[in-house]
Order: structure tokens, then sequence, then C-alpha cells
């Protein structure tokens, strides 16, 4: 091998190292690993005692933190959960057709897996709602962050209008628009 080739293949391996290192450190880097150890686990109750209790002791900088970083993580599971569902057509229905279009086939293995990866998507979009809520809240009332209130809950209602199934949609614009109203 001359001392040409050599190079070009230092060279290339140099750059492939440096640009896994870089995947690894922005994109496969866990947003939690930084936080309090009560919160390793960002959906987990203790890290939700957790905020509460960084709450009382007015650290909202922090608390609004780890509920960003809860959004987000709800947001990816919600999109697994909706990748997993067999029947595609059940993201276009109201809650209460996709009710009816499942238990029709509810005996099923299709069936009951997609009730179940429905309803459980269900919950999920209810959690981003109350931690949508939450930040706003903060956001507006603590931090004096009039903009970021209203983005927050733009992006709240973004996801409950994406996905129609959702139980509680109605209510859930209606807790958004008071909201958006009191910021306003």
């Amino acid at each position: 091998m001359t001392k040409k080739k050599a190079l070009v293949y230092f060279v290339v391996f140099v750059v492939l190292v440096t640009l896994a290192q870089i995947y690894k450190t922005f994109f496969l880097a866990d947003p939690a690993a930084k936080l309090h150890p009560a919160c390793r686990n960002i959906i987990a109750p203790s890290c939700q005692a957790y905020i509460n209790e960084i709450s009382a002791q007015k650290k909202y900088d922090e608390a609004v933190k780890i509920q960003k970083i809860r959004i987000k993580e709800n947001e990816q599971i919600l999109n697994f959960y909706k990748r997993k569902i067999v029947d595609k057509c059940l993201f276009e229905m109201t809650s209460k057709e996709a009710d009816e279009s499942l238990m029709a086939c509810i005996g099923t293995r299709k069936g009951k897996r997609d009730y179940f990866l429905l309803k459980t998507a269900d919950f999920t979009i209810r959690d981003i709602l109350i931690d949508s809520l939450a930040v706003s809240q903060i956001q507006y009332s603590e931090l004096k962050d009039k903009k970021a209130a209203i983005a927050t809950l733009k992006h709240a209602r973004k996801i409950i209008k994406q996905n129609k199934y959702f139980t509680g949609r109605e209510e859930a614009f209606k807790l958004i628009d008071k909201e958006m109203s009191e910021l306003k």
C-alpha cells in the first residue's frame, strides 16, 4: 500500500469516527441522564413527585425543563404506539367511531392489540395535555414568559388536533382555549 492510500484511509477513518461520536453525543444521548436521579425514568411517578417538590421550593426553571422532556418523551411514546397499530383507519375516526370499530373485531388478536394500543395512546395524549398546561402556567405566572406559554399551548393543541380518536378531545380544546384567553 502506498503512503498516499494509507493517508486517505486514515483521513476517512478519522472522519467516520468523528461523525459517529457526534451522532452518539447529539442524537443518541438520553436527555434525562443529566437530571435528578428521581427523574432518570422521566415518566415514573417518582419524577412527578420530584417535580412537585421542586415546584414547592420555587425552582421553576428546573420543573419546566423536566416537564418539557416529559412532553417530548410522551410524544415519542405516542408515535411508537401509532406505528404499532395495524388498522391505520382508526386515526381518522372520532373516539366513538374508533370504539365501535374496535368492538366489532375485539375477538381477534389484531383487534385486541389495536384496542389496547389506542387506549394507551389516549392516556399518553392526556399526559401530554396535563404537562403542557402545567408548563404554560409556570411559564406565564412564575417565569413571566407569555410567548413561551402560548407556544406550549399551541403545541398541545396541535397534538390533540392530529389525534381525532382522543377521548377527551372537546374538553381538551376547551381547556386550551380557556388558558389561551387568560394569557392574552
